[in-house]
C-alpha cells in the first residue's frame, strides 16, 4: 500500500491543531506564574509549565508540519499566482486575505480598543486568580532557600526549621528551596507557608503588609504683629520770675499695619507735630521767653 504523504500531513495538522487549540485555551485561563507555581495550580492534572512546554513544542511541529504541506502544494498555490484566469478569479479573495491580516496585526500594535479586548479579559481572569488563592510573603518565594525565606519572614531559619519538622514536614536543609521542600513532600509551598503561620500567626500572608508605613507632616506658620505707636506731650511752666516749659512726646511703634490704619497713624503723627509747634510758639501777650513781664 502506497503512502499518501498530502493525506498524512492533513491528518497530522489536524491533530496538532486541536492540540494547539486546547493548550492555548488553557493558557489563556491560567493565573499568573507566581500565583500558579505558589498555590500548585492545575488544570486536567497538568500545572502550568507543563501546559506551557506542551503548547511550545506542538506549535513547533505545527508550523514545520504547515511548511511541509506548503512545499508539497506549492505547484497548486503557485500556480493560482501564475496563472492569468486564476490569478484574476482570486483577485478579490487576495485582497482580502491581506485585508484582513493588515487590519488584525496594525490593530493589535495601535492598541484598538475591539482588539485588546482579549487581552484585557484575560488580566481579568488573572487577577481572579490572585485574589481567590493564597497570597504568598514574597513574588516566587518558592524559589527561595529555607534561609532566604526565613529572613524573609523576620524569622530565624532554626525557628522555621522546627515550625515545618513540628508539623510532620521533612526538612533537609536550609539551602533547599521551599518548592524542593514541597515537592519532596508530596506538597505545594503554600500548604509550607501555612504550616508555619500556625507556629507564628504574626507572620504576615503578602508581601510588605504591615510593613509599610507612609508618614508625611506639613507645617505652614505665618505670623503678623501689628503695632502703631504715638506718643504725645506737652508740657509748659508757668511761674515768678522764670518759668521753661519743655514738652516731648515720643512714639515708637514696629509691625505692620493696613494702609488705612497706617493713613490715621500719619494723620495722628501730623496733628501731634502741629500741636508742640503751636505749644512752643510764644502766646499773645507773653514774653518770648516764656516768663511773665515784671510789673514796675
Amino acid at each position: 500500500m502506497k503512502f499518501k504523504t498530502k493525506g498524512f500531513t492533513s491528518l497530522l495538522l489536524s491533530m496538532l491543531f486541536t492540540v494547539v487549540a486546547l493548550s492555548g485555551v488553557v493558557l489563556y485561563l491560567t493565573p499568573r506564574g507566581r500565583t500558579a507555581n505558589w498555590t500548585g495550580w492545575t488544570m486536567l492534572g497538568l500545572d502550568k509549565h507543563t501546559w506551557g512546554s506542551l503548547h511550545t513544542n506542538v506549535c513547533l511541529l505545527f508550523f514545520f508540519v504547515v511548511g511541509l504541506h506548503l512545499l508539497f502544494n506549492w505547484k497548486v498555490l503557485f500556480s493560482y499566482i501564475k496563472k492569468r484566469s486564476a490569478g484574476f478569479n482570486l483577485k478579490v479573495e487576495m485582497v482580502l486575505a491581506i485585508l484582513i491580516t493588515t487590519i488584525v496585526t496594525v490593530g493589535t500594535i495601535k492598541h484598538a480598543p475591539v482588539l485588546t479586548a482579549t487581552s484585557t479579559l484575560n488580566e481579568r481572569i488573572k487577577d481572579y486568580w490572585d485574589d481567590s488563592a493564597a497570597e504568598s510573603p514574597a513574588p516566587h518565594a518558592e524559589e527561595f532557600t529555607l534561609a532566604r525565606f526565613a529572613n524573609n519572614l523576620g524569622l530565624s531559619v532554626e525557628s522555621v526549621t522546627e515550625a515545618l519538622r513540628s508539623d510532620g514536614i521533612v526538612v533537609s536543609g536550609s539551602e533547599s528551596t521551599i518548592g524542593q521542600i514541597a515537592l519532596a513532600n508530596e506538597m505545594v509551598p503554600a500548604q509550607l507557608f501555612a504550616a508555619i503561620q500556625k507556629q507564628f500567626p504574626e507572620v504576615e500572608t503578602a508581601q510588605g503588609r504591615g510593613n509599610a508605613g507612609e508618614g508625611m507632616g506639613h507645617g505652614d506658620g505665618m505670623g503678623r504683629g501689628d503695632g502703631m505707636g504715638q506718643g504725645m506731650g506737652m508740657g509748659r511752666g508757668m511761674g515768678m520770675g522764670r518759668g521753661d516749659g519743655m514738652g516731648r512726646g515720643l512714639g515708637m511703634g514696629k509691625g505692620h499695619a493696613p494702609e488705612s490704619e497706617s493713613a490715621d497713624s500719619e494723620s495722628a503723627d501730623s496733628e501731634s507735630a502741629d500741636s508742640e509747634s503751636a505749644d512752643s510758639e510764644p502766646a499773645d501777650g507773653e514774653p518770648a521767653d516764656g516768663g511773665l513781664e515784671e510789673s514796675p
